[in-house]
């Protein structure tokens, strides 16, 4: 078998597009010419593309493909377990994706709340949700010598205490939200009873602070400054992170102000 990539497109049912993309990345490259300078497709290129539909098939992106063709050390034994492997990972994204989008769902079933409220903050929960466990596995890594913080981190993964907190975290957006429109500036008094009440009902966060306070630098939040820097609504977000970085600089004041004496 010896095509061009038009007739070679009709055989496998993809699109000449397609296949010049795969050969442009080099997933699928053809190495022979005809005597035109055309570069033909053989019996060879076939057997790879099928292994490509196959891949596809199982959920297998084409940068994860095109590296594990280009290991032509693994025998199909081999192959099929590093297949798994990636189904394995894919599969573990897929069920944290859904116990994600559940959580958000058990929030529309609170009776104090109507649904189009919650309309506005559902991706944003959504965002906090996604995050919420590299910033644990961050937490995890700089405190990793402290017990009684990874204990109270591997609480934050408890269903249970995930529902409550969740409850207390869409109660605490809402109220943010009436203070600004209020007109309360992020440093008022209001505001920060906000937030400190937030903080301190939810004592696991409150232990996350106190361990913060004394040990986290400026050097850890620009490492992870992305796990920090969640979604909201432009004006709303900038409020929330102007509130939160008040009520840590007056706390550090007050432990600061307390060791000195």
């Amino acid at each position: 078998m010896e095509e061009t990539i038009g007739p070679f497109a009709k055989r496998v049912g993809t699109t000449v597009r397609t296949l010049r993309y795969y050969d442009q990345i080099g997933l699928l490259a053809p190495k022979g010419t005809n005597k035109k300078g055309q570069k033909v497709y053989t019996r060879k290129e076939w057997e790879v593309y099928q292994q490509i539909t196959v891949c596809k098939h199982l959920g297998m992106s084409l940068e994860e493909i095109n590296r594990m063709l280009k290991k032509n050390e693994l025998n199909g034994r081999e192959r099929l377990a590093l297949q798994k492997q990636v189904i394995k990972q894919k599969q573990a994204e897929l069920e944290e994706t859904l116990s994600m989008i559940e959580r958000v769902e058990h929030l529309y079933e609170l009776e104090e709340l109507k649904p189009s409220e919650l309309d506005a903050l559902a991706f944003v929960l959504l965002d906090a949700f996604k995050r919420e466990k590299e910033q644990i596995k961050a937490f995890k890594q700089h405190f990793s010598g402290d017990l009684d913080t990874i204990k109270a981190l591997d609480q934050l993964n408890e269903p249970a205490f995930q529902y409550e907190n969740d409850q207390r975290a869409l109660h605490f957006f809402y109220e943010m939200k009436r203070a600004m429109k209020d007109g309360d500036t992020a440093e008022s008094e209001r505001v920060n009873r906000l937030v400190k009440g937030y903080i301190q009902n939810n004592p696991e966060q409150e232990v996350m602070l106190n361990r913060a306070l004394h040990a986290i630098d400026e050097a850890f939040y620009q490492k992870n400054y992305d796990l920090f820097n969640g979604y909201f609504p432009e004006e709303l977000g900038l409020f929330i992170s102007e509130a939160l970085t008040a009520y840590l600089m007056s706390e550090k004041e007050q432990v600061h102000g307390g060791e000195s004496t």
